[in-house]
């Protein structure tokens, strides 16, 4: 049984860094940032594997120290 290996992310909004999440996929991590900033999953829109909009924003978690 393999084990999920837990990566740190730094979300985006746009260029601007918002937040670090630690979580097993980008995916994961910006649905995270967003819940903690009060959003509901009905109102998250996903754009990419690693980008969801929110409130006209776009979303977006890449690892950290990845340009």
């Amino acid at each position: 049984m393999e084990r999920a290996t837990k990566t740190s992310w730094e979300v985006r909004c746009g260029r601007r860094p918002v937040s670090l999440e630690t979580a097993n996929t980008a995916r994961e991590a910006v649905i995270e940032y967003l819940r903690s900033m009060g959003c509901s999953d009905s109102e998250m829109t996903s754009v990419a594997a690693d980008a969801l909009t929110w409130g006209g924003a776009v979303y977006r978690a890449v690892p950290l120290g990845n340009d």
